[in-house]
């Protein structure tokens, strides 16, 4: 969200993405990988999308840019058909920002796709807190999945009626909204009006008057079954009947020292006005920050991304994410393979 991070995302993320795909090697599959380029046509918007997944073909290095990679770029996907999981980052962000989440997911046997939201991302931020923005967001997840589904390749080893989304911040927004929340930027800006105090980033629009008041009624996409929350945005579904369409299994994960989203106006306003509360599971992680949800970063280069890569004191990242990966993990294998008889229990976190 803030702009120094830009400056060197790109580079970080990739840089990460090498270490972390070098020491993989699936108990049962390695990891495919394929970048596939979408136009959406609602939005008149290109944008690439990653797409990682089972695959039994052996893995070897690939350069991406100055980086070596060990993954199995192209490979053919594995046999069977599988739950499809889409990863929405936050505002400013990489598409290869939850990768180790992502990993965990191919490792339990999941396609997952992650769109590189257009002008809202580390290499164009252009559109970070706009009307537009709040209108489009969606829109790229329905175009990434109508993509995905339309190339038979994939559709083949995809089972349709699995289809979850994974939401951080800005991304948290978006996996509401395309599951059918209706968004309103009037709350956004009577926060921001209200609160001079507050410094949630799309309060700068606002201040400089350039947000309309507008209500943003988004069509539900059905095929979508299961959502899990990061640290969202939740200041658009503070009318009463927001969340009044979504009615499916919710993991809603709040950062407990959230530097970027005040509460009780984010993962509150969300819990409050979620309708069938025995689908809602909410829960806060201790001493996590807002950024505590992203993929860690080496210790060598924390100190050149600032904010992105620090979490509160005594916060261990790279620990967190072994639990956080796992959970996911698991939630999805409740609620959409159905394994219900072992019952999910969120260890990253306390349930509110």
């Amino acid at each position: 969200m803030k702009k120094n991070i830009l400056i060197v995302l790109s580079l970080i993320l990739f840089t990460c993405f090498n270490a972390f795909a070098n020491k993989v090697k699936l108990d049962s599959y390695y990891i495919g990988f394929k970048k596939i380029n979408i136009k959406s046509e609602q939005t008149s918007e290109a944008f690439p999308v990653a797409l990682v997944y089972p695959t039994n073909e052996s893995s070897k290095i690939v350069k991406f840019g100055h980086f070596k990679m060990n993954l199995s770029v192209g490979a053919n996907i594995a046999d069977g058909k599988f739950p499809l999981i889409i990863v929405s980052h936050g505002s400013g962000e990489s598409h290869l920002g939850h990768k180790s989440i992502a990993f965990e997911l191919v490792k339990n046997g999941y396609i997952v796709g992650m769109p590189l939201h257009p002008n809202n991302n580390f290499r164009n931020n252009s559109a970070e807190g706009t009307i537009q923005n709040w209108k489009n967001r969606p829109l790229h997840i329905k175009a990434t999945i109508n993509s995905i589904l339309s190339n038979n390749k994939i559709l083949n080893h995809i089972n349709v009626d699995k289809i979850g989304i994974v939401g951080h911040s800005a991304g948290g927004y978006t996996a509401l909204a395309a599951a059918g929340g209706k968004a309103d930027t009037s709350h956004i800006i009577n926060l921001c009006i209200n609160n001079p105090k507050i410094n949630e980033p799309f309060c700068g629009l606002v201040k400089e008057n350039k947000l309309p008041s507008e209500s943003i009624l988004n069509i539900g996409d059905k095929r979508i079954k299961a959502l899990v929350l990061m640290a969202p945005v939740g200041i658009l579904f503070k009318s009463e009947n927001a969340l009044s369409n979504i009615n499916i299994p919710t993991f809603l994960l709040r950062a407990e020292k959230d530097q970027e989203l005040t509460e009780p106006y984010q993962s509150t306003v969300i819990a409050q006005n979620y309708k069938n509360k025995e689908l809602l599971i909410d829960c806060t992680v201790p001493n996590a920050g807002h950024y505590s949800f992203i993929t860690p970063f080496p210790d060598s280069i924390k100190g050149e991304l600032g904010i992105i890569a620090q979490d509160p004191k005594g916060f261990d990242r790279k620990m967190f994410h072994k639990v956080l990966s796992s959970d996911i993990a698991n939630f999805f294998d409740d609620v959409l393979k159905l394994k219900m008889n072992e019952g999910f229990g969120a260890k990253s976190c306390l349930v509110n």
